[in-house]
């Protein structure tokens, strides 16, 4: 055992001895902070957040009259219609029984219809025996199930509510059952924001034509239509509320909440259920849309212990509809239940929903319970072919009407053919990128605490920590040759897993500081000693502040303090790794103090993201719409003349860009150098590993 530790030991001493020689500076020499910051950005965004719920509580504080309650339902009503986009028009659904199956009490029949043209929804059709008369209409729409409408729980459901008289409508929402895709809510999500579109607006379609088709057949009385669904579906049973005033009866189950409590329960969510910017505007998505549905039948279906919903913001948001519908004279039309249960639609929930839908549509609310009944396999109530909507002629996805959407709103910008041309996108460019940052691109002034150098075998370590903004700390490392820094040229750099990723190139870092250059690591908020950003969670997306923006701003103060009278940097040279490149290069559009840019492994473009099957890009690159303004080529273009090298670029997927690829970009940015006569200054490609550190070299 001491052998083994002697050899352990003498090896470990070996890894930590540089190419010189000399005792390699570690992680530990480059950590800055005396204290764990892993909880920074969650503790930043929390209070962003609660402030503004502090002010949405105070605005609904003041709502007394049924009017007052109706003005801000309006409000909501058009805000959850601008955010998800302009709807299509109603084209014919096309609807066609593909099988029907008779049972004692109650038919099914299989249903697709065309929420869009050749885009089908698969659905059941549950039809009541032993009644007469056009019935009361109950549409289902399914959580997060893969198997969609032949889940348990929904069967049970349909066949409770049949035998009660209601015509029922169980439908397969997008990814589900016999719409189920490769393509995740995550990925579709992702590829919708970027192209200008939402995956709301695709969903709530859905659920609007589903309506249409109930309304369609005789069975049903059109007057009393009710709607339900758990999780995922209790969303929809909410988010639909602005835009259908035709649910009689709402039960969304396990999802009304508040984002405040959610905030502070470190919760997350699904793309198709969060708005840029929604806070800003004092609107809380996730209970909200309830307004829009008084004075009309109200039942928060919830439970004990749901882990995706606390106890807290289902009562806080209780008290606030009570009002609303106590102001229009029918408190008894809202209720909030609570069964013992976690996150789930289990028989008790169920069961208070019959009673519920059964009391206002006319029916007797005490035959409220649920008999046990026999169930079906998924693939016997399949409505398409191989129990797929793909396979119907014809038949589109929500991945192709993303593609057409963009196809029809991405921005076309004019070639570059003069100066005048490149001086104008320098122009223009700027003001876009705020826009699409949504974050203020001026007054970057920090605050900065330097701290005394330290000797590492020969070279000089400066921590210091910059705060941008009240709750923000910004950790780095200036490395030099020499304990002076002033008045040196800078590299400035920004790697995506942070500064300690310096220790992989410290060969190339001990050449670049022999050239005289000091080299500036820093890890931008969220990243290495910060991490992690709890962009996943959307918090900085609903308060219209992408963590994206928030980083590019932190650059700009950086780079603001490195040319202040302190460092009084030469010249600032900007190496960006992974998303940091991306950072930088947005910077550079704002800040010409940048002199360069060396920019490796960056994705190759936005829209890349949306051609390739599976992007492993996250929450940290979306920025809404941002290809209905622009792309990375024209933030390329836009560094010109300044030294720019673009090395191994990546598609969306993460894999090397080919030659295909990097020859479009090449075609692209290069006639912005060509008409500076500064085509020298201007590489982009892929490299050898072997061959990289020369490149590197050769760019400073």
């Amino acid at each position: 055992m001491m052998q083994k530790y002697i050899w352990l030991k003498f090896i470990f001493l070996l890894l930590i001895h540089s190419v010189n020689g000399q005792v390699g500076v570690t992680v530990d020499d480059l950590k800055v902070l005396k204290q764990p910051a892993d909880t920074m950005m969650r503790s930043y965004l929390t209070k962003k957040v609660d402030l503004q719920f502090e002010k949405r509580d105070s605005l609904l504080s003041t709502l007394k009259s049924a009017e007052d309650w109706d003005n801000r339902a309006s409000i909501i009503r058009d805000a959850m219609i601008e955010w998800t986009g302009d709807l299509p028009e109603k084209t014919p659904l096309n609807a066609k029984v593909t099988d029907r199956i008779e049972h004692e009490e109650y038919i099914i029949e299989k249903i697709l219809f065309e929420s869009r043209p050749n885009l089908y929804v698969s659905a059941n059709l549950y039809l009541p025996k032993n009644f007469t008369g056009p019935r009361p209409a109950h549409l289902n729409v399914i959580g997060h199930a893969q198997n969609g409408k032949a889940n348990e729980r929904y069967q049970r459901m349909s066949i409770a509510q049949a035998k009660n008289g209601f015509v029922v409508l169980t439908i397969d929402q997008i990814g589900q059952g016999e719409r189920g895709l490769l393509a995740s809510h995550k990925i579709l999500g992702t590829k919708a924001f970027l192209s200008g579109t939402h995956l709301f607006n695709f969903m709530v379609w859905d659920a609007i034509r589903a309506i249409d088709y109930l309304e369609s057949r005789s069975e049903v009385d059109a007057s009393k239509i009710g709607m339900t669904g758990s999780s995922g579906g209790g969303m929809m049973t909410t988010y639909i509320l602005p835009f259908d005033d035709r649910i009689t009866v709402s039960v969304p189950t396990c999802n009304p909440n508040t984002w405040s409590h959610r905030t502070r329960a470190n919760l997350a969510t699904d793309h198709e259920q969060v708005f840029f910017g929604a806070f800003d505007e004092l609107i809380d998505p996730r209970g909200d849309p309830l307004f829009c549905q008084v004075p009309n039948a109200l039942l928060l279906n919830t439970t004990t212990d749901d882990n995706l919903n606390p106890i807290l913001g289902v009562w806080e948001l209780d008290t606030w509809l009570n009002k609303s519908y106590s102001a229009h004279g029918v408190p008894e039309k809202f209720k909030t239940s609570m069964v013992q249960a976690g996150h789930d639609y289990n028989q008790e929930q169920r069961e208070v929903t019959y009673g519920w839908m059964l009391k206002w549509t006319g029916g007797d609310p005490r035959k409220f319970w649920e008999e046990d009944t026999p169930l079906m396999k998924e693939e016997e109530l399949w409505a398409a072919p191989e129990g797929s909507v793909y396979n119907e002629p014809g038949s589109i996805s929500e991945l192709d009407l993303i593609k057409e959407h963009l196809s029809q709103n991405k921005a076309s910008w004019k070639k570059i053919h003069s100066k005048r041309d490149q001086e104008q996108l320098q122009r223009d460019l700027p003001k876009l990128v705020g826009q699409v940052l949504n974050t203020s691109l001026s007054d970057f002034a920090g605050k900065c605490e330097l701290e005394a150098p330290i000797d590492l075998n020969g070279i000089s370590l400066r921590k210091f920590t910059m705060e941008p903004e009240a709750g923000i700390i910004i950790p780095g490392n200036i490395l030099s040759a020499e304990e002076d820094i002033e008045g040196k040229e800078v590299i400035l750099y920004v790697h995506e897993d942070g500064k300690s990723n310096l220790l992989e190139d410290m060969d190339l870092i001990h050449q670049l500081l022999d050239k005289g250059y000091l080299i500036c690591g820093v890890d931008l908020r969220g990243i290495g000693e910060t991490g992690p950003d709890y962009a996943n969670k959307f918090w900085d997306f609903l308060l219209g502040k992408p963590i994206f923006g928030q980083r590019v701003r932190d650059i700009l103060t950086l780079t603001d303090w490195l040319k202040s009278p302190e460092i009084n940097a030469q010249k600032i040279n900007f190496w960006g790794t992974g998303m940091g490149a991306l950072y930088g290069a947005f910077a550079g559009t704002i800040d010409k103090n940048i002199s360069s840019f060396l920019l490796e492994a960056p994705l190759i473009s936005f829209e890349s993201i949306v051609e390739v099957e599976s992007p492993q890009y996250s929450h940290e690159i979306i920025l809404p719409g941002i290809l209905n303004y622009f792309d990375l080529q024209e933030i390329y273009q836009a560094l010109a003349p300044r030294k720019l090298m673009v090395l191994n670029p990546l598609l969306g997927d993460k894999t090397a860009a080919g030659d295909l690829a990097i020859g479009r970009l090449e075609q692209s940015v290069k006639p912005a150098y060509k008409v500076h006569k500064s085509l020298k200054y201007w590489h982009t490609g892929s490299s050898k590993v072997e061959d990289r550190k020369n490149y590197i070299l050769s760019h400073y």
